[in-house]
């Protein structure tokens, strides 16, 4: 990590604030979650951390040092007032056990504004840190507001930080800002463990198609200048706004999180639990598997296509796809990679039945390596010869999925 000191800045020396509650505190990692520009889902990546650790068995905390806009409280469904004794300030807990403590759970209104300059808030992040009975913590997550100025230096030189995590979004204006962050963290000599990249697609549901809503990433620009990983990219999701309004974060699934947990630990060096817990199937009771369907009137090929689900699923970025629904109401959605005008990859998806899925396993096993004309080209009665045979009410399986295929090569031209 490029830790030089910019021209003109030389920062403090850094000085541990230690408050009332110090000994009743034992904190094993200390991390702020940065980003320098406003709007790109800080606190939510920071609620989103702090719920998959509480939920594969870390004691967690939260310390909100967003002074003047404080947002961790309302992502967590909690509401002042908290509690005092002789030993300090008491934190909140919220449904899992995550220890949470904001200014704005010390307000008698939530929307009181908070009108204050740098050294008065600067204190009050030191009393959250140091007045605040935490108790036995694996982890305490710092969600710090944007910007570079006193609320983040405080942090920085106040607190025993193990490591910074930085959010962005794929914007070149996001990435020019919070590599500001970038060089004051360098510059204080903190050490950034991680990039965060949030909103960074959109997955159509209709589709299945990702959108790059706010077009081409520059994030890998900052995890340049931090010398750090991208440790995850968020995906735009209207259900995740919904369970943040709502109070809601720790009930927050998609694909990857679990990536992110592991991703998370990786980089700032914790150990994971002896009986990791798997979070993106959300503790759910799995439902029994429904037995595997009779299909002995099919060939051996067409049995091993259906067994190994070959080539079911979607590709990243397909360069053609396309849909067709047959007269039976099954449809079939088949993806397409392209080197030119040859087929390099191809998937599909389907609602229909076991000779659908054969069909669907075997056309895409066909096509790859032809071109687009040649894959066009393909007829029903070839599907089936080459699976070996369709039973006979089942044969109109491989007119869907040709027509599918001619769909989805359609779209080339369109």
């Amino acid at each position: 990590m490029n830790n030089e000191k910019e021209k003109g800045q030389t920062p403090q020396a850094k000085q541990v604030f230690q408050g009332k509650s110090e000994q009743y505190n034992h904190i094993k990692n200390a991390i702020a979650v940065m980003s320098g520009k406003g709007g790109v889902g800080k606190s939510f990546v920071t609620g989103l951390l702090a719920s998959i650790l509480a939920q594969s068995g870390y004691q967690v905390g939260v310390l909100d040092a967003d002074i003047t806009g404080p947002s961790i409280p309302m992502l967590f469904g909690l509401h002042g007032p908290v509690g005092a004794t002789d030993e300090g300030i008491l934190p909140l807990e919220s449904r899992t056990g995550i220890k949470v403590m904001s200014m704005n759970l010390l307000l008698p209104q939530e929307d009181q504004a908070v009108i204050w300059r740098g050294p008065l808030v600067s204190r009050t992040i030191q009393q959250l840190w140091g007045d605040v009975v935490w108790g036995d913590l694996d982890v305490l997550l710092i969600d710090l507001p944007p910007g570079t100025s006193d609320a983040s230096l405080t942090i920085m030189q106040s607190v025993p930080l193990n490591g910074l995590v930085m959010v962005t979004t794929p914007q070149s204006l996001a990435s020019m800002v919070v590599r500001k962050a970038v060089h004051m963290a360098q510059i204080v000599k903190v050490d950034i463990i991680g990039i965060v990249e949030n909103m960074a697609y959109f997955n159509c549901p209709d589709t299945g198609k990702r959108h790059f809503i706010f077009g081409e990433s520059h994030t890998d620009e900052i995890v340049k200048t931090a010398n750090a990983p991208l440790i995850a990219q968020i995906p735009i999701n209207p259900d995740v706004a919904k369970y943040c309004d709502a109070g809601d974060v720790e009930n927050i699934r998609f694909e990857g999180l679990n990536t992110l947990l592991v991703e998370f630990l990786r980089a700032a060096g914790i150990a994971q639990k002896s009986e990791q817990k798997h979070i993106e199937d959300g503790y759910q009771t799995p439902e029994p598997e429904e037995p595997m369907p009779n299909l002995s009137e099919y060939s051996p090929i067409a049995q091993e296509i259906i067994k190994d689900q070959e080539n079911i699923g979607t590709l990243e970025n397909p360069d053609l796809q396309g849909k067709y629904q047959g007269c039976c109401g099954d449809s079939m959605q088949i993806e397409l990679l392209l080197d030119g005008d040859v087929i390099q990859d191809a998937r599909f998806t389907t609602d229909g039945c076991e000779a659908t899925i054969a069909c669907g396993g075997m056309l895409t096993r066909m096509i790859i390596g032809k071109t687009l004309k040649q894959a066009g080209s393909i007829q029903s009665h070839a599907l089936v010869e080459a699976l070996g045979g369709l039973p006979e009410d089942h044969v109109h399986c491989a007119e869907l999925s040709i027509r599918a295929l001619r769909e989805t090569i359609e779209n080339e031209r369109a």
